[in-house]
């Protein structure tokens, strides 16, 4: 009589390892590293749950990344521990793409409880911005915030900023723009406060949150040598301060960036500290994309004689695409073809002069 184990070869022990790279798409190193957490008895759980990510949608890459991070969650229940917190997260409004790209960055969420963390987060920060889909958009950004506690981070932090007086509105609006804020510790989100009233901003201005969303991601070391870059081109430290006051990514860039954009706007175009300081958000754009080809066209057309003699450079060079095409490559392409060539960079930047009346 033949054996009754040649038609069920699921039950029958296999290597883990051969299973995460046959059936989960793991490379074979992440393979061996995730085969040394994991122990399979047989393929039916895990096949179970790789059905399960299949039916909501989630592609292979998504499997492999998210058994790759928690490669312990192939042994879960598929219908008691997953598919719950799946249909949660469907139910608040990720669905799709939306949901596998939820699950592969922040798998831990799978090992959430859905009745003590997942919904009271959920709900708790759905009356604070208002609607499902703000807190969608919120946690598509930064996943692992779903995964802060609630009692002990994200409630004692949003209180910190409103013992320092900022508006519920303006709390709300600093979680959209700047969720990590969600992940820290209610002791660092006040020094950080601290540190955006010691540049002279209070939580009343408007600008406060884009601070606070600069200053969260840098180190006190890190602000230095940045400030040193400044220094370095003849700035003060007051001058540096007025500028991060009106575009507090003037600090978020990287040292070299900002090195290479204050060799532009002073070696190139001679401009001054003040006119930095105008404009900070000339720092922003990338001189090669942008910057340098503006500086060719507007170059071209002073040449021509098109363009008045005090014109704000500063503002022009930081104009939308959409109207600096307009306005200086459109308007004048048929009569002048070189602003054209000039845009697309085929033309080498000669110099600009500025007038400063």
């Amino acid at each position: 009589m033949a054996s009754s184990s040649s038609s069920a070869p699921q039950t029958l022990p296999f290597p883990t390892l051969t299973y995460l790279i046959d059936f989960c798409g793991l490379s074979r190193e992440s393979a061996i590293s995730a085969s040394q957490k994991l122990h399979l008895k047989s393929t039916e759980k895990p096949s179970a749950v790789l059905g399960l990510f299949r039916e909501y949608g989630f592609g292979k890459t998504d499997i492999s990344k998210i058994i790759t991070k928690i490669p312990t969650l192939l042994t879960c229940d598929p219908h008691k521990i997953l598919k719950p917190k799946l249909d949660f997260f469907r139910s608040v409004g990720f669905s799709g793409d939306a949901l596998s790209r939820l699950i592969a960055l922040s798998p831990l969420l799978l090992r959430r409880s859905l009745e003590d963390h997942l919904i009271p987060c959920f709900t708790f920060l759905r009356t604070l911005l208002h609607s499902n889909d703000n807190v969608v958009a919120v946690f598509s950004h930064a996943p692992h915030a779903l995964n802060s506690n609630l009692v002990k981070t994200i409630m004692p932090s949003l209180q910190v900023l409103r013992k320092h007086n900022l508006p519920e509105e303006r709390i709300a609006k600093l979680v959209t723009v700047q969720p990590g804020i969600l992940m820290q510790a209610p002791g660092r989100v006040n020094e950080i406060v601290e540190e955006v009233n010691a540049t002279g901003i209070q939580t009343s201005d408007p600008i406060f949150i884009y601070a606070f969303g600069t200053l969260s991601g840098l180190k006190r070391s890190t602000w230095e040598r940045k400030m040193a870059v400044y220094k370095s081109f003849g700035w003060s430290e007051m001058e540096v301060l007025m500028a991060f006051r009106k575009q507090p990514m003037c600090m978020k860039m990287s040292e070299e960036k900002i090195k290479e954009g204050l060799e532009f706007y002073f070696n190139k175009l001679k401009l001054r500290p003040d006119d930095i300081i105008r404009y900070p958000k000339l720092l922003m754009p990338s001189l090669e994309k942008t910057i340098v080809p503006r500086c060719t066209v507007l170059s071209v057309l002073q040449k021509e004689e098109k363009l008045g003699k005090k014109l704000k450079f500063g503002a022009i060079l930081t104009l939308p695409a959409r109207l600096f095409l307009k306005r200086f490559v459109m308007r004048y392409h048929k009569d002048i073809p070189d602003v054209l060539k000039a845009y697309s960079g085929e033309i080498e930047f000669d110099g600009l002069e500025i007038d400063r009346g």
